[in-house]
């Protein structure tokens, strides 16, 4: 009984060391599952979205998968966001190379920072160089507009169809 109680708990102590390894996976704010970026892209492009989400307390994502599964691009995104470690305040873009669809998800404060409006406005900075096959400039001007919303909204002014 005893060797059994002993092993049980190495098992635990073995598992609980684990942990740590798989939190640092959650909430990574440039995760590119489809690998349309370089290793130079990818490490300026973190360095943005990080700097971006700790400055202003709004996790500002990118997520790119050759494949959605049996979910819509939104359902998708939002699951995402939802189960991978990200603050209650953010906005991720989502990009699928499979279906070529996109998404943008915003949470919490993210949906008053970013209206509708906004998705528009930041989108048509975007979609053309997503289109082009340039990942790298799409991302970061997505990463540049987001920020530009979020410190806007923090003024008391989001922008919005009566605040362009």
């Amino acid at each position: 009984m005893k060797r059994k109680i002993i092993f049980f708990c190495i098992v635990i102590m073995a598992l609980s060391l684990c942990i740590p390894c798989f939190a640092a996976e959650k909430g990574q704010h440039l995760v590119d599952e489809a690998q349309l970026l370089t290793s130079d892209e990818r490490a300026e492009l973190t360095e943005l979205l990080d700097e971006i989400s700790e400055r202003q307390n709004f996790d500002v994502v990118v997520v790119t998968v050759d494949s959605l599964g049996e979910k819509s691009p939104m359902e998708y995104a939002d699951d995402y966001y939802d189960y991978n470690g990200y603050r209650p305040d953010g906005c991720l873009l989502l990009v699928c190379m499979g279906s070529r669809d996109w998404w943008m998800s915003t949470t919490g404060y993210g949906i008053t920072a970013i209206t509708d409006y906004g998705i528009d406005y930041i989108s048509d900075g975007f979609l053309s160089s997503l289109s082009d096959g340039d990942y790298a400039g799409a991302f970061r001007s997505y990463a540049k507009q987001v920020d530009r919303f979020v410190t806007e909204a923090n003024k008391g002014k989001p922008y919005d169809v009566s605040h362009k």
